[in-house]
C-alpha cells in the first residue's frame, strides 16, 4: 500500500489508491500546516506541524486529528525528524528543539541551541526578527548525532541527544534548506541551500566528514536557489534535488521557474523532467524517496504529485484531480507511507 501525505500552505493533504483508483482528501483546512513526520514501520500514525497551531496527531491514518504537545512553548511547529531508535524531534519558531520517547505522547526541550555564539546572527528573511529551525536530520548510523538546519544562519549538532550542542564551522552552508544522510555513506551530508542566490555555485553542499569541511560541487546545475534534496535508498551516490530562480520570485507564479537536477557519484548535474511539468511557473518540488525500493522516488509540486522508479529517467503523475487553488500554493513537505 502507497499513501503520500503533504502539507500545502492551506491543508494538508492525502493521497492514496484505491481500488486502482488514485483519490486525494483534505486535511485540516483550518490550519497552517508546515511539517509531517511519520515512522516506517506505523503506517497509521502521522503528526502535523503547522504555523500557528501546534501540533495535530492522526494514529489512524489520517481520519480523524488531536492537537498534541501543548507544553511546547511556541505554536510554530517547523521541522520534525525522527531518529533510529524512534524519538521524535520537533523544531520551532524561534529557533527550539524538543524531543519526545514516547510516540509524541510528551516532549522535553533539549536547550542550548540559542546560547550558541552564533545565535545572535540567525535571522529569517521575511520576518528577521526572528529564525526557525528549517529541517532536523538524525544521523542513521548514531541516533544521539543529530543535526539542525536554522534558517536562516547556521547548521549545528549534538553527539549526545541534545544535551549539548555544537555550533556551525565556518565554511558550512547557512542557509540549508533540506539535509540527509544515509545509512551506508557514514559521515556524508547532502545538503539543499539557499546560499546560491547570493553566491552562484554553492547551491549545493556536500560533506564527507560529518560537517567539519564542505564541497560545493554545482557543476551541470543551472539553477542555484535549492530547496530540496533525496538519497537513493540503497545508493548513497545518487541523488536528486530541487531548485529555482531567485528567492524574490518564488511567490510570484507567473515569474517562478525550477527544475529537477540528479547526479551519480562525481559528475555533473543533469535536468530530469521528463514527464513533468515545463519549468516556467513550476514551484521548486519538494523530493522524498522511498526507503524500500532503489530508484524510487516522489515529488510533488504546485501543479500535481509526480513519481519516478527509474531514478528520473521518466516521471509519471499520479493521476488525481488536482484543485485550482493548489497551483498558487507552495508544497512545503511530503512523507511517503508504505512502498
Amino acid at each position: 500500500m502507497t499513501k503520500y501525505f503533504a502539507t500545502m500552505e492551506s491543508c494538508v493533504i492525502e493521497i492514496s489508491e484505491r481500488d486502482g483508483q488514485w483519490q486525494i482528501e483534505r486535511h485540516l483546512e483550518d490550519t497552517s500546516p508546515l511539517c509531517i513526520v511519520s515512522k516506517s514501520n506505523d503506517q497509521l500514525t502521522v503528526h502535523i506541524g503547522t504555523l500557528d497551531d501546534g501540533i495535530f496527531r492522526s494514529t489512524d491514518g489520517g481520519t480523524s486529528w488531536e492537537a498534541v504537545a501543548r507544553e511546547i512553548d511556541s505554536n510554530r511547529i517547523t521541522a520534525f525528524a525522527t531518529d533510529r531508535n524512534g524519538r521524535i524531534w520537533a523544531g520551532t519558531e524561534p529557533s527550539s528543539i524538543y524531543r519526545s520517547d514516547d510516540d509524541g505522547e510528551t516532549w522535553i526541550e533539549k536547550s542550548g541551541i540559542s546560547e550558541l555564539p552564533s545565535a545572535s546572527g540567525w535571522s529569517y528573511p521575511p520576518r528577521p526578527e526572528t529564525h526557525n529551525v528549517r529541517w532536523i536530520e538524525p544521523d542513521p548510523t548514531c541516533s544521539d548525532r543529530v543535526y539542525v538546519c536554522i534558517e536562516q544562519g547556521a547548521l549545528v549538532y549534538t553527539t549526545d541527544g541534545g544535551e549539548t550542542w555544537i555550533d556551525r564551522v565556518p565554511e558550512a552552508p547557512r542557509d540549508i534548506h533540506q539535509l540527509r544522510m544515509h545509512l551506508a555513506a557514514p559521515g556524508r551530508l547532502y545538503a539543499a541551500t539557499g546560499d546560491g542566490a547570493e553566491q552562484p555555485g554553492k547551491g549545493y553542499a556536500e560533506s564527507h566528514d560529518h560537517g567539519e569541511t564542505w564541497n560545493y560541487p554545482n557543476d551541470g546545475m543551472g539553477k542555484q536557489y535549492l530547496t530540496s534534496v533525496a538519497v537513493d535508498a540503497t545508493n548513497p551516490d545518487r541523488a536528486l534535488v530541487s531548485a529555482s530562480t531567485t528567492p524574490k520570485l518564488t511567490d510570484d507564479f507567473d515569474a517562478i521557474s525550477s527544475a529537477v537536477y540528479r547526479r551519480f557519484a562525481d559528475e555533473s548535474w543533469e535536468k530530469c523532467m521528463s514527464g513533468m511539468p515545463d519549468d516556467a511557473g513550476l514551484t521548486p518540488p519538494m523530493i522524498a524517496s522511498s526507503e524500500q525500493m532503489s530508484g524510487r522516488f516522489v515529488a510533488i509540486a504546485n501543479q500535481g504529485l509526480f513519481r519516478t522508479n527509474d531514478y528520473g529517467d521518466s516521471w509519471e503523475e499520479i493521476a488525481v484531480k488536482w484543485p485550482d487553488k493548489f497551483t498558487k500554493q507552495h508544497p512545503r513537505a511530503i512523507a511517503l507511507i508504505g512502498r
